[in-house]
């Protein structure tokens, strides 16, 4: 290995490129040769003090017995080549700390280092996206003028629901969205629904529920592809056309992407675990329903804390954005602080979901005249909004749920009152004209 971080060094000299090198998140830790640490120190120093690299005489009279050689590879490959010189190490000695235990046959401590090492390994080796706003002028305006082309245009994968994409511009990378409600609002059955839209774009969801069995979602995904009624997919009750369209619905999902329900409370409760997950199944977006369930990786923490789950919120949002990719997440709202409405202070636990997340969605379900709140059947309302967003407008929209039919949509709050007079007869509007 010293080879290469001979080869790295000699092109930083020679070229004096020790600012790519810094810009790419390379430290002096990614040396295994403490000399070659000593040299990359120095030349660190030497850049922050005089704003300048130094140069191979300079370099040379620091360290006058180290030769430097002119490199065929480019720096960008020999940047590559330390990452995985830095993984492996990580790797080696996270595998040389979990050995420790097993002596004691100590399988949950094994498990949490080999965790801590997999998230630490992905988030130091991981690709840099800095870049100079100045030099960037022909990107932007490109940029612009395609989005000028098309207003509203969908900049990331779509969650299904016109009204959130178009002030949201759908799920995009290292995203955190924090989707919040009270108890019976349909917040699982929402991530759900985005999650199966995320498939339907011909993408891999990664949904991990602790809230319900993957057996339940199982049950209401089945619901949502074929229309046909949860309770009849839950006890069985289904005629054979109905049958016939829950076959037809799975054969038509066959050869996709893959849909990943996980419910591993032995393995996943920690956003370690998560990680662990992500790495092996690499989806395009993670959904996690119930993360105010998760269990903090901090130790000496009590479980369902302040604490906790401001930790739990943070590690989410770090992985976010060392994966590059969106993750969304549940969690309750207040009932006593949501009374007047859905606002960022309505979630419960620890305000860090608010202040980590980039896109703040809030589901509130709306109470139809002398109809039972925990009455999930026949047609119910939910609003739904973006309560918060660090780039974009605030948006609110209606969900029309109907377990009966496997359905959901989004309707035009205009028609909300038609809609609930219609409910109370046990039908909607769906079969007028737009």
């Amino acid at each position: 290995m010293a080879n290469w971080q001979h080869a790295f060094l000699s092109s930083i000299v020679l070229d004096e490129s020790i600012k790519e090198a810094v810009d790419a998140g390379i430290t002096t830790e990614f040396f295994r040769d403490p000399g070659f640490a000593s040299v990359y120190e120095y030349m660190l120093k030497h850049w922050s003090k005089y704003a300048t690299a130094p140069d191979e005489h300079v370099v040379h009279g620091a360290f006058p017995t180290i030769t430097w050689t002119k490199q065929t590879q480019p720096l960008t490959y020999l940047i590559d080549q330390m990452r995985h010189d830095r993984k492996l190490v990580i790797l080696m000695n996270g595998l040389k700390e979990a050995s420790e235990y097993v002596h004691d046959e100590d399988a949950d401590e094994m498990q949490g280092v080999l965790q801590r090492a997999l998230t630490t390994a992905r988030i130091e080796t991981s690709e840099s996206y800095d870049e100079d706003f100045t030099a960037q002028r022909a990107a932007i305006e490109e940029m612009l003028l395609t989005r000028m082309d098309d207003p509203g245009r969908l900049r990331g994968i779509s969650t299904g629901f016109s009204g959130i994409d178009y002030v949201t511009g759908g799920f995009q990378p290292e995203q955190y969205v924090v989707l919040m409600g009270t108890p019976k609002s349909f917040k699982s059955a929402t991530l759900l629904a985005m999650a199966r839209a995320v498939h339907q774009q011909a993408k891999t969801p990664l949904f991990i529920g602790y809230e319900m069995s993957n057996v339940e979602q199982t049950d209401r995904l089945l619901s949502l592809i074929s229309g046909v009624g949860l309770t009849k997919i839950m006890n069985g009750t289904l005629n054979q056309k109905e049958y016939r369209a829950v076959q037809l619905a799975l054969s038509q999902m066959e050869g996709m992407f893959p849909f990943v329900f996980s419910t591993d409370i032995t393995a996943a409760t920690t956003v370690g675990g998560v990680q662990a997950k992500v790495q092996n199944y690499q989806p395009d977006v993670v959904f996690v329903d119930g993360a105010y369930l998760m269990q903090s990786e901090l130790d000496k923490v009590e479980p369902g804390s302040a604490q906790a789950a401001t930790s739990i919120s943070r590690s989410l949002k770090r992985m976010a954005q060392a994966q590059k990719i969106p993750v969304v997440v549940t969690t309750q709202a207040s009932l006593s602080r949501s009374k007047g409405g859905l606002t960022l202070g309505s979630a419960m636990y620890t305000q860090a979901w608010g202040q980590d997340c980039d896109v703040m969605l809030g589901v509130e379900r709306v109470i139809e005249d002398n109809k039972d709140p925990d009455d999930d059947t026949g047609i119910v309302l939910v609003k739904f909004k973006v309560v918060e967003s660090r780039s974009g407008p605030r948006k609110e929209t209606l969900l029309e749920w109907d377990w009966s039919k496997g359905s959901v949509r989004e309707i035009d709050p205009a028609k909300v009152k038609a809609s609930i007079e219609r409910s109370k007869r046990g039908y909607s509007y769906e079969d007028e004209d737009d």
